[in-house]
């Protein structure tokens, strides 16, 4: 009888730990092993992966760095000189019974000309544009090139400014931060745009500019 009931009790518990068992293996199989953190960013999992732009809808920050200088000298002279000389001499002499006839003729005709010209002329410009904008991956070519467009407006007190940019950069050019400079940027299309009172104030008339097409001097 005793050996009955302690039979029973071994058989109890070992039905209890198969149930608990088993609830910890449902649980676990429920539970995700980074549930306790938020998601990772794949392109930043690991430190020594490349995260430069070369997708679409990717972003590249322009270092916009533009400057042009025009220094033009053109010296010009010229001289032209011209001398003519004619000489003629004409003798003729008549003779007869009674009287004998001379006559001599000379002619003599010089000419001289002589045209100067000194031209100079000096042409200087020197201009430059910095500025720093993140745009946009527009599309990737087959070759991996991307192009690349944004714009960026600024409004201040009624002034407003539009900075547009596109080009085509390689991804070479990308620096580890995504940065390029403009040197290296393909078909680089530069707009700035302004417009407000100072724009509108500094700006001539219609009548002076209908003027300035028309002036001759």
């Amino acid at each position: 009888m005793k050996q009955g009931g302690l039979h029973m009790r071994r058989q109890s518990r070992r039905n209890t730990i198969a149930l608990i068992l088993a609830a910890i293996c449902s649980a676990a199989g429920t539970v995700r092993g980074d549930s306790l953190w938020p998601k990772r960013n794949p392109q930043r999992a690991y430190l020594c992966q490349d995260s430069r732009a070369r997708n679409v809808g990717d972003l590249v920050t322009i270092v916009v760095a533009e400057h042009s200088n025009v220094d033009n000298n053109e010296d010009k002279s010229m001289s032209k000189s011209t001398r003519s000389k004619v000489t003629a001499d004409f003798e003729a002499s008549s003779g007869g019974g009674l009287a004998t006839q001379d006559s001599n003729a000379a002619l003599d005709l010089s000419n001289s000309s002589g045209r100067d010209f000194n031209g100079k002329a000096s042409y200087k410009d020197s201009r430059g544009f910095t500025d720093q904008i993140t745009v946009s991956v527009v599309d990737v070519l087959p070759n991996g090139n991307m192009l690349l467009a944004g714009r960026r407006t600024l409004s201040i007190a009624g002034e407003q400014r539009n900075l547009i940019i596109s080009g085509m950069v390689r991804p070479i050019d990308l620096g580890p931060d995504n940065k390029v400079n403009s040197r290296y940027v393909a078909d680089l299309r530069t707009v700035y745009e302004g417009d407000g009172p100072s724009r509108q104030f500094v700006r001539q008339g219609w009548l002076g500019r209908a003027a300035n097409k028309v002036w001759p001097f």
